[in-house]
């Protein structure tokens, strides 16, 4: 379809010279627009650093057009994508570049980017600074960055100890509106049933998080409610189940290209030793990561 719009282009306006009532069709920058679906495709495919390189590419045409609706977009996409790589450093400077670029333009940064940033400083480990921008995005007008950003929150309160945080976390989230908000709101239950020692609960919750985030392909948070799955099964004394799913946790990381995740699940797994074939099998996938 592009293509064939760069061929009609000058017969439309040659016709239009011609004296058609027709007001000429706007240039489109077919660059840009390739560059952009050719990282969307990519994505879709589960390919974020060949997305990452064409949103690089659509950006940077955005720059070129000095394009201040095109550059956050793309901007915003490109630190997606960063963050689908796992490369939060990278992400996190994506972001704060976009919002630069869009202030030299009057344009003020919006929810979608801000929770990009918590995002990347949460996983940067920047615990405090993403839960102040979460609380941010959480007060904001946008409803599903704002469900977002409170699981965010009731993330980082459950992994501080702050019982009461994750607590409010839960209260003020919004019936679920999809699949995704549903298996959050699933996340965050599990947890305040761990920390509450009802452990059935909470492996059922997790368990059913899990299944949600496979559906939608989130496999960085199906793995890590596996992990929360595993933790109940070790306060409820089945060892052998939590080295399964630790297992299974740290597989998927690996298999993400996340060594900083895996490492520790698969530790776990290997540590609880009733089985010596996952034992040894998570030995050697710890092997398989390399050095820290």
């Amino acid at each position: 379809m592009k293509h064939s719009q760069v061929v009609i282009l000058p017969i439309v306006l040659w016709m239009a010279s011609c004296g058609s009532t027709h007001q000429p069709t706007t240039p489109v920058d077919t660059k840009l627009h390739q560059n952009a679906r050719a990282a969307g495709v990519a994505f879709s495919l589960d390919r974020p650093e060949e997305a990452a390189t064409q949103y690089e590419r659509a950006l940077e045409r955005a720059r070129a057009r000095d394009d201040a609706t095109a550059i956050g977009d793309y901007g915003y996409d490109l630190a997606v994508a960063q963050l689908a790589a796992n490369h939060p450093k990278q992400a996190l400077a994506t972001v704060r570049m976009t919002r630069n670029e869009l202030a030299r333009r009057g344009v003020v940064s919006f929810p979608e980017l801000d929770l990009a940033e918590a995002t990347a400083l949460y996983r940067l480990g920047e615990k405090a600074a993403s839960n102040s921008l979460a609380t941010k995005v959480a007060a904001g007008n946008d409803p599903a960055s704002a469900a977002r950003a409170r699981f965010l929150q009731g993330l980082i309160a459950d992994e501080t100890g702050d019982a009461a945080g994750l607590d409010a976390a839960i209260t003020y989230r919004s019936q679920p509106a999809s699949t995704d908000q549903q298996a959050d709101e699933d996340e965050l239950l599990a947890r305040r049933d761990l920390r509450r020692g009802d452990f059935n609960a909470a492996i059922a919750q997790a368990e059913r998080c899990a299944d949600l985030r496979r559906t939608g392909l989130d496999y960085r948070g199906m793995a890590r409610a596996l992990s929360v799955a595993a933790d109940a099964e070790v306060h409820a004394g089945n060892t052998r189940a939590a080295a399964e799913l630790y297992m299974r946790a740290g597989q998927s990381a690996a298999a993400q290209g996340d060594a900083e995740l895996a490492r520790p699940w698969l530790k776990r797994a290997a540590e609880l030793g009733n089985d010596p074939v996952i034992s040894e099998a998570a030995r050697q996938a710890i092997a398989a990561l390399g050095k820290p």
